[in-house]
């Protein structure tokens, strides 16, 4: 028998090993690959939001990247017509901003004991807010020129204009192309930030000091639709996105009005783009819809779908019409053209499911063929990939876009997607990139310059791919905290 102070010695190395050390406890059995699951998926959570912290500008710079941002680089793959030279820089715009912000309040909403995030919402919903304009948002910041829009001018004293911060854009004509008017994806975006504050500031029984009301917000977007239109993008009659769908349209602004509108005279108009006369041509200071034509974008369609939800106004005039071109678009299982301004064939299912999580059950029917679609184009590492000329297939980009649907679309047990989840899961840990700022993820192409430009002048954000890929670990976590009961001591 050992004598007494070697017991003693044992029993104070066991309370040590088993008293201290963080356990996972369940009440349910829980086999050890899921609890190596759960485990992993709160690492990543917590070294991700750590990166997210250290990343986000706490201050605005001399080259125009503003405080509560992130990074974010638009960046033309080879040279095009009026653009210039292939080339890479920094810009700073609203949908960047407001997505990110989005889906760190989603993380917090589940999850309020990540205390690191409350201050990042505060900082970016700040400059989220300055893109506003009247009741609609701006893609762009309003900053000045660059160089003189008309003859005469002097540089310095000139109206300011919507543009990219750091891409330099060098004709008269394309800076005047910049300077779009406000559009239907950042309003939703924005006013989606306002609802998510507000639901944070009421569960955690905060005083909110910028105080933004939740007005109503349907009467934006029922204005401008796909009814009644004496024109039509060249983008959607191509790729036969229809028309008279009762849907969204992306611009809030009155687009170019044709006494008859039909192709032939539409191709005219854009081959004579440089003259004047031309429904595409763009005048200086004056909002821009580009190529004079409004248009219809699936993606977009569902991101006002996901707002006015929050909103509590799914019974506004054009939801049903959305509702029916979604499911239009989601029954043939072809999603890379489904978005003008979204190249990857993953974003539009991304978009769907977070609609359908925000509470639009009537996309369940698009629900459906989504998910067979995903499962159907799974890859045997568990990853996903758009078209090669998308930032060499996004495998990363589309495999984060994916998981979040299926996520997002829930009843993973009746839809048999666990298995497809956690292979995706999987391969998204492999992907993670470790320093001393914490876990991050490669940035992907998020968003396009659209239609001519739609392979070619792409968004990419290592914060933005991180925010989603986070999003989805959240959402995962608590599931499995639910179904068993897990919890960490």
């Amino acid at each position: 028998m050992l004598p007494l102070k070697y017991l003693q010695m044992l029993f104070l190395v066991l309370f040590f090993i088993f008293g201290f050390i963080p356990k996972v406890q369940s009440q349910n059995k829980v086999n050890e690959s899921i609890l190596d699951l759960y485990i992993n998926l709160k690492t990543n959570l917590s070294q991700g939001l750590k990166f997210m912290d250290t990343t986000q500008l706490l201050k605005t710079t001399p080259n125009h990247s503003f405080r509560g941002e992130w990074q974010i680089s638009m960046g033309l793959q080879r040279g095009f017509f009026l653009l210039g030279r292939r080339k890479k820089v920094d810009d700073s715009n609203c949908f960047s901003i407001a997505s990110i912000h989005n889906s760190l309040a989603k993380i917090y909403l589940v999850f309020p004991e990540y205390k690191n995030i409350p201050h990042m919402l505060d900082l970016s919903f700040e400059k989220i807010m300055t893109y506003k304009n009247g009741a609609q948002f701006n893609f762009w910041n309003s900053l000045p020129t660059n160089r003189k829009l008309k003859k005469g001018e002097i540089i310095g004293n000139q109206p300011l204009v919507r543009r990219p911060t750091n891409y330099k854009l060098k004709t008269k004509y394309i800076n005047n192309a910049a300077n779009v008017i406000e559009d239907s994806d950042d309003t939703g975006l924005g006013y989606t930030a306002i609802a998510l504050r507000k639901q944070i500031y009421k569960r955690d029984n905060k005083i909110d000091s910028l105080n933004f009301e939740m007005v109503a917000i349907a009467p934006i977007f029922d204005t401008y639709r796909d009814l009644n239109r004496n024109n039509r993008q060249w983008y959607n009659y191509l790729y036969g996105n229809d028309h008279e769908t009762g849907a969204y349209l992306t611009w809030i602004g009155e687009e170019y009005q044709f006494k008859h509108w039909n192709i032939i005279k539409a191709i005219a108009h854009n081959v004579t783009f440089f003259l004047p006369s031309s429904q595409c041509f763009p005048h200086a200071y004056k909002p821009y819809i580009p190529w004079g034509s409004n248009d219809l974008d699936a993606v977009v369609n569902a991101n006002i779908l996901s707002a006015l939800s929050l909103y509590g106004e799914l019974n506004s005039k054009g939801v049903d019409c959305a509702i029916k071109y979604i499911e239009k678009k989601s029954i043939p299982k072809k999603y890379d053209n489904v978005g003008i301004y979204y190249p990857n064939r993953y974003q539009f299912p991304y978009a769907v499911s977070e609609a359908y999580a925000n509470g639009v059950d009537k996309l369940e029917n698009s629900s459906t063929y989504i998910i067979e679609y995903l499962i159907e184009t799974q890859n045997e590492d568990g990853s996903w990939n758009s078209r090669r000329v998308i930032n060499k297939k996004d495998r990363l980009q589309s495999t984060a876009y994916a998981l979040n649907a299926l996520i997002n679309f829930g009843d993973f047990e009746q839809k048999k997607t666990l298995i497809t989840i956690e292979k995706a899961i999987q391969f998204i840990f492999k992907q993670s990139i470790k320093d001393g700022n914490g876990i991050h993820w490669k940035g992907g192409v998020f968003f396009s310059g659209g239609t001519v430009v739609r392979k070619t002048l792409f968004w990419k954000s290592d914060a933005y791919t991180t925010a989603i890929i986070l999003k989805a670990f959240a959402n995962y976590r608590k599931y499995l905290e639910l179904k068993y009961n897990i919890s960490i001591r």
